[in-house]
């Protein structure tokens, strides 16, 4: 398709292009429409968001029946900011005529797909009220365009036409892209590897392929990689969807962990306190990275790698289950059931390589999909013993990379008023402005890296937050994101508002020509702490970002 070049008037400006219009930047588009009334407003129709999808959608790979969220209706867009906003999730509920049902429930805890309808429901009211969303389009690329503007270029993915706008001030929401382990990498377009991110809407297929490619009743022989909760909640998925597969012997369902076992979230009440929003600017403003490192580190359990008690005594019930139904079967010398398919645990797992491997005897007629087998290689990490598997099909629940926003600023020369230029590479590392910026910089442990890192386990992306009394100029309060290549380095500040500050040759905050305004969300774990990519502080930390955004330059 050739690829035609839209450009609006270039009298059109948009006060605000949002890149992407999930939970991030749907609270700032909530936090905008109830701001209307401020005298330093922005208006609506002088705001814009750009989502790839073709409607507004948070994790619909991973809706699965019965999952439920891990955090209370309190923490929605908007409650922890302003209880009395229209888009909080009571609203929502009264909305739908089905408050008094909700409280029945006895529960503050909703269901993902209840949620789900929740965040659309706010994304179509904010719409209604004239925030504009530009669907099914993706972002290419920045451009600066001097006069205090950046071009936003943009593909539209029905069309394939090339979209130039025009935007004061960016507000980058990029959530997550679906992380595949290394040795999955080369395998990712392969039909018989998921990724838990589209695992709901691809299962089906899936399982229909294999089928087919079986000879009649075969069994399948499947392995789940991941040791948080969407990995288990995958697996108690398939167990059930296996169990409706008629088979000659019992189906095989591998879990392959890491670590040495599956271990229950932390959602104690006091460990809890560090999404509160009080705790981002606590967090902020430790004196040096590894003080910040050590609180991730002590706090990591909340999330990372992780399961909520509840889906593990529904895992542990079934495995105890399985284990009572060979004992008696073996007691009574008869057959087991074979309906119930067989779960295995494979803990100190590291999956070392793995590659498609064709069967032997396949007829050569059928597609490409079929006749084929998923060949594996695993290390034990105390032991290491090698040894290997086979299966029909792997799901990758391994959590998501979050530099895409990096990489975009990195490519444009939008970079190069950050400190930032293209020739640089894309890893990036955070620290603190009050910490010595040197060659003896001690660096924080956790690295952005365009080509590999992710968050391990993190299933659900979002967002952050900040404390009641917020600095309103980037020059009072900074962190730095560097990136290293050698004897090469470059330094990226970002405000405790989550703006990222200009550079000029005498160093950041110090008056640079630089007049659009570019924030970011959900990237800043290592500055802003663990709740950057979470909906704990959604709503109050996109106040906090449109307090930022209406607040007047210094001597403007």
């Amino acid at each position: 398709m050739v690829s035609i070049t839209q450009t609006p008037d270039r009298d059109q400006v948009f006060d605000v292009i949002g890149l992407g219009f999930g939970p991030s930047n749907l609270a700032i588009a909530g936090a905008m429409v109830e701001n209307t009334s401020s005298a330093q407003h922005i208006p609506l129709d002088k705001v814009l968001f750009i989502e790839k999808h073709d409607e507004f959608r948070w994790h619909p790979g991973m809706l699965i029946p019965g999952a439920s969220m891990q955090i209370s209706f309190l923490k929605d867009l908007a409650t922890l900011r302003s209880p009395q906003s229209p888009i909080t999730f009571v609203s929502y509920l009264h909305s739908q005529n089905r408050l008094i049902d909700f409280i029945n429930r006895g529960s503050t805890i909703p269901s993902r797909k209840e949620y789900s309808d929740y965040l659309s429901w706010a994304a179509r009211y904010v719409q209604d009220k004239g925030v504009g969303v530009a669907y099914s389009e993706e972002v290419v690329a920045l451009s600066d365009a001097e006069e205090g503007i950046v071009e936003v270029h943009s593909r539209s993915l029905t069309t394939g036409h090339h979209i130039v706008r025009r935007a004061k001030n960016l507000i980058i929401s990029p959530g997550g892209s679906p992380r595949m382990p290394d040795s999955m990498e080369a395998l990712k377009e392969s039909p018989r590897i998921l990724h838990s991110s589209t695992y709901l809407w691809s299962i089906a297929p899936l399982m229909k392929m294999l089928q087919a490619s079986k000879a009649a009743r075969e069994p399948l022989r499947i392995a789940v990689l991941g040791s948080g909760q969407s990995a288990a909640e995958v697996l108690l998925d398939l167990h059930s969807r296996l169990s409706a597969i008629p088979t000659t012997s019992r189906h095989e369902l591998d879990m392959i962990i890491r670590q040495g076992s599956l271990k229950p979230s932390d959602d104690s009440p006091f460990a809890n306190e560090v999404f509160n929003p009080a705790s981002t600017g606590v967090m902020f403003g430790l004196p040096d990275a590894s003080a910040r490192r050590a609180v991730r580190a002590e706090y990591k359990g909340t999330n990372y790698g992780v399961v909520s008690p509840r889906t593990l005594e529904m895992l542990y019930e079934l495995l105890y289950d399985q284990k009572l139904e060979d004992d008696i079967a073996r007691r009574k010398n008869c057959t087991r059931d074979l309906s119930e398919p067989c779960i295995t645990l494979r803990p100190n797992t590291n999956v070392v390589s793995a590659q498609i491997q064709a069967v032997a005897g396949s007829p050569s007629e059928v597609p490409h999909s079929t006749g084929e087998v998923i060949s594996v290689t695993y290390q034990n990490n105390l032991t290491r013993q090698v040894s290997g598997q086979t299966y029909d099909a792997i799901i990758c629940a391994t959590g998501y990379e979050r530099q895409s926003w990096l990489r975009l600023l990195t490519a444009s020369n939008v970079g190069k008023h950050f400190g930032v230029e293209s020739a640089i590479p894309t890893g990036v590392q955070l620290a603190a402005e009050a910490e010595k910026i040197d060659d003896d910089l001690e660096l924080p442990e956790l690295t952005f890296d365009a080509t590999s890192t992710a968050t391990d386990g993190a299933s659900t992306p979002s967002t952050v937050s900040v404390p009641s009394t917020p600095p309103t100029s980037p020059g009072t309060s900074s962190s730095l994101l560097m990136h290293e290549k050698s004897t090469l380095s470059s330094k990226l500040y970002i405000s405790r508002n989550y703006r990222l500050v200009p550079v000029s040759k005498e160093g950041p905050l110090s008056g640079s020509d630089f007049r659009p305004r570019i924030y970011v969300q959900g990237c800043e774990e290592e500055t802003h702490g663990l709740s950057d990519t979470l909906l704990s502080v959604l709503g109050v930390r996109a106040g906090e970002v449109v307090a930022d955004l209406y607040q007047p330059e210094v001597g403007a």
